[in-house]
């Protein structure tokens, strides 16, 4: 059963996440957000830290919020009635033991982490579609064009920027995102900002299709061949280093920043990361300021590989690395699809009703049963194929506009 801590900290807005890294376990490390919620839904203490000492951090921090005693005091109480279930997301089972998962073993497992998505085939824009809707040009394929067709949410802008102010510092970023969330859009996007602001900014591109294979001289003849295309590349990985580190700086000196981008960032080797702050450290002829940036592009498997505490042999690496991450579309879902929709000359009031897009939050948005998180694929991807089913089965029955009730359908 929970515990009242559960209901305090939605109250007060403090998240699990941020309060989890403020409470330190045995040799210093942070309590994860899964040890967390153990505590909270179940009271299970982890062993390597007695309970008092994971109390007396969690009373102070609170109180560090401004959190009243009296409410601190009863904390860590069983959530014995329902008096607060109003404050509760729907799902969190609140003052109730959460309904034990079907099966056994791993299929339990299954069911306890993993909310149920119905997932929906890949679809085009039918021809039927087309003409009932009068729309002439399917506005989810082949979309990006240019970087008006790009749709930039708070989020996106954050990634740009943090991948911009990278390059020009010299600092190391990695943006992460679901499959699905637009990464390489917004690559192309940092691209053509970058030629349209007229930086002075030289971008590398190893091309090395499978990334866990990429090593440091993959990278070194990457740089060289990215910024002396008619160098020959010596033998040797001692002589290769030299050869870049006087490349980079030939190109520094004529008054250019250099920036390392690596896609499917998820799958480098922690090796390879250690070897990417060599890189990263290589110095101006002042002593001031780094000549190569590193930004790095991956699915959230990366952020594990960013983990010190589990990578402690690259937390030189990982230390210096700012994480940006592509947030799903949540409440930008009607400007996305009015965007989307705009850049082939359609208003979107003549296709969605305005329950729809309601409808589409809710169809990619669940609690986890087994962690009481909420979990979302609220990503572009999946709602330009869920827009596309709906508006196909809308032409279909010879509905006038998709409506919030014919998503819940599909």
């Amino acid at each position: 059963m929970p515990i009242k801590l559960k209901g305090v900290l939605i109250r007060h807005g403090i998240s699990h996440p941020s309060l989890a890294e403020k409470i330190k376990q045995a040799k210093d490390i942070p309590l994860s957000r899964t040890a967390l919620n153990q505590i909270i839904n179940h009271s299970y203490f982890p062993r390597n830290t007695t309970p008092e000492s994971i109390k007396t951090q969690v009373e102070d921090e609170l109180r560090s919020r401004g959190v009243p005693d009296a409410e601190i005091a009863d904390c860590w109480d069983p959530e014995g009635d329902d008096r607060y279930r109003g404050v509760y997301p729907i799902g969190a089972h609140v003052g109730k033991a959460a309904p034990k998962p079907e099966g056994f073993g791993r299929n339990r497992l299954r069911a306890a982490g993993t909310p149920d998505f119905k997932p929906l085939e890949i679809q085009m824009l039918s021809p039927k579609a087309k003409r009932h809707f009068k729309i002439f040009r399917d506005p989810f394929l082949d979309d990006i064009n240019g970087p008006d067709d790009v749709f930039m949410s708070e989020s996106q802008h954050y990634v740009v920027e943090a991948m911009i102010q990278t390059a020009l510092v010299g600092g190391i970023t990695a943006g992460i995102g679901e499959s699905g969330s637009g990464k390489t859009t917004l690559r192309k996007f940092l691209q053509n900002r970058i030629a349209r602001d007229r930086q002075n900014i030289r971008m590398i591109f190893p091309q090395t299709l499978d990334k866990t294979k990429l090593n440091a001289t993959a990278i070194c003849n990457a740089i060289i061949k990215d910024l002396e295309p008619d160098t020959t590349v010596r033998s040797g990985l001692e002589a290769q280093a030299r050869q870049v580190r006087d490349t980079l700086l030939r190109s520094d000196r004529a008054g250019f920043k250099h920036v390392l981008m690596l896609e499917e960032a998820h799958d480098l080797s922690i090796q390879t990361m250690k070897y990417l702050k060599r890189f990263n450290e290589i110095e101006s002829d002042t002593g001031f300021g780094k000549v190569l940036s590193v930004v790095l592009i991956g699915q959230p498997e990366l952020k594990i590989k960013l983990d010190a505490n589990r990578y402690p042999e690259a937390r030189e690496f990982i230390n210096r690395c700012e994480i940006a991450t592509l947030d799903p579309l949540h409440q930008n879902v009607g400007p996305y699809l009015k965007h989307k929709f705009a850049r082939v000359g359609i208003d979107i009031a003549s296709v969605f009703s305005d329950d729809a897009y309601e409808a589409i939050r809710a169809r990619w948005t669940k609690v986890d049963p087994g962690t009481r998180e909420v979990k979302t694929m609220l990503y572009p991807l999946i709602v330009n194929n869920t827009a596309t089913h709906a508006m196909n089965r809308a032409a279909e029955l010879g509905l006038p506009m998709v409506t919030g009730d014919l998503i819940k359908e599909l």
